[in-house]
């Protein structure tokens, strides 16, 4: 018996499209937020200077005798933005025959994400060039590790006091957080790296909930990054306080629209920001290496 199927009538079928998707990045500002920021004002210029007061010492006096005086020499610190941005051009007859609003606000979505990226990336770099490193290349990532950083920020030539230590942050990569959480909640006394007993249950339980860092190590806040400075199968992790560096955010991130090239016709889309990062203190940083090899277990 004849039969009129999907095979035969082919035509007549319309296609279904569904939403388009985005191609995910980690585009989270969990390095850059743990650096100071400072932006830019109408008016200001695009290199940013920070002038820093040195240090003078107090001794014992004697009667009669006359003070000793300090000769007091500031030291700067100078940043200047340059600009970074992506574009994206589209003719006017493909958005013509899609849905063109959807288009392009998935279009800014994507490029704003690339913005993102670029700024954590740089960033890193900062994590990347502390003069100190705790941790050892091929080696798992250790609790210890993050506990030494934070007493040699303490002990460091000027010191992170207590009411400093708030602002403290921890950025590590993902491999490197399971070999952390498998230390803190160990899967049975054999683990070699692991202690003998797991925490108290008040403190499992909340961080049992997410795979993500719950809460903080000693006031400390732990925060996940793909985005950290890779060699080889190693990485560069880090603990630091928001003084150890800046970004300076000369001019916010700005998408425009141009069809002016009338001979083109198109669109092009061009987001644009203009920043500037650099180092403003060695001795509030820990370069953290570690090995990132993917875990199987």
């Amino acid at each position: 018996m004849p039969l009129t199927t999907t095979g035969t009538i082919t035509n007549l079928q319309e296609k279904v499209i569904g939403p388009a998707r985005l191609t995910l990045k980690d585009d989270a500002l969990a390095i850059k937020s743990s650096f100071k920021t400072v932006r830019g004002e109408a008016g200001m210029d695009d290199t940013y200077n920070s002038p820093k007061f040195p240090g003078v010492t107090a001794f014992g006096l004697s009667e009669g005798v006359d003070m000793v005086t300090e000769t007091l020499v500031d030291s700067n610190v100078a940043i200047s933005a340059t600009e970074v941005g992506v574009s994206v051009e589209v003719t006017k007859k493909n958005l013509r025959t899609i849905k063109g609003s959807e288009f392009l606000r998935n279009a800014g979505k994507a490029m704003a994400s690339a913005v993102n990226v670029k700024q954590e990336q740089d960033c890193a770099t900062m994590v990347d060039g502390f003069g100190t490193v705790v941790g050892l290349d091929g080696a798992v990532a250790v609790i210890g590790s993050l506990s030494a950083a934070k007493a040699q920020l303490a002990s460091n030539t000027e010191p992170i006091n207590e009411m400093m230590m708030q602002s403290v942050s921890c950025v590590i990569s993902p491999y490197g957080w399971h070999a952390i959480a498998q230390q803190l909640f160990p899967t049975g006394s054999g683990d070699s790296h692991a202690p003998m007993a797991p925490p108290p249950g008040g403190v499992s339980e909340p961080v049992y909930r997410k795979f993500f860092p719950t809460g903080y190590h000693f006031g400390t806040p732990i925060k996940l990054s793909t985005n950290l400075v890779a060699s080889g199968t190693d990485v560069r992790s880090g603990v630091w306080h928001r003084d150890a560096g800046l970004f300076y955010e000369f001019m916010p991130v700005q998408l425009e629209t141009d069809d002016s090239d009338k001979s083109m016709r198109s669109m092009e889309l061009d987001m644009v920001i203009d920043y500037g990062f650099g180092e403003l203190n060695d001795g509030f940083g820990r370069e953290w290496d570690h090995s990132n090899v993917a875990p199987t277990s």
